[in-house]
């Protein structure tokens, strides 16, 4: 049994060794639009400790002034066969790489939704799962995660 958990720790600024991965708010077109699938295959490697929580990425959206843009949503495609994924609305520093447009962001907080996977407490081997992430701007994009557990 794979169970979700969210949990909400808005103003809890979360400084951390992962995986960046976010998008850039944009104004929508006016009228509706459906968000296209991203196939490019996004790949999120980590390892750690069965049965302790391991960072595995978190995820946000950055309006042209820098502020936070919507929160993403997270589908679960493929959980992990050995363990739980969950998600937490948590702050997070902007990080993104110094060529990027909007790279004058970068050291920003901005809201975030962080994805945490934990093991079963006798589990040791390698964890698959595949989310999507839903980032409100016209985009989805799913990603290929991949844990390492000691």
């Amino acid at each position: 049994m794979h169970a979700i958990v969210f949990r909400t720790a808005l103003g809890t600024a979360v400084v951390s060794a992962v995986l960046v991965i976010g998008a850039t708010a944009q104004a929508a077109p006016k009228g509706k639009q459906l968000a296209a699938l991203d196939t490019t295959n996004m790949e999120v490697r980590r390892s750690g400790f069965s049965g302790n929580e391991i960072k595995l990425t978190y995820f946000y959206t950055v309006n042209p002034d820098c502020s936070s843009g919507p929160l993403v949503d997270v589908r679960i495609v493929k959980p992990p066969a050995h363990g739980e994924i969950s998600f937490q609305e948590l702050r997070s520093i902007v990080e993104y790489k110094k060529d990027h447009f909007r790279a004058h962001c970068n050291g920003k907080m901005v809201d975030s939704v962080g994805a945490v996977y934990t093991s079963r407490d006798d589990f040791t081997g390698v964890d698959k799962m595949q989310i999507e992430v839903d980032y409100k701007t016209g985009h989805v994009r799913r990603y290929s995660l991949t844990i390492d557990v000691r």
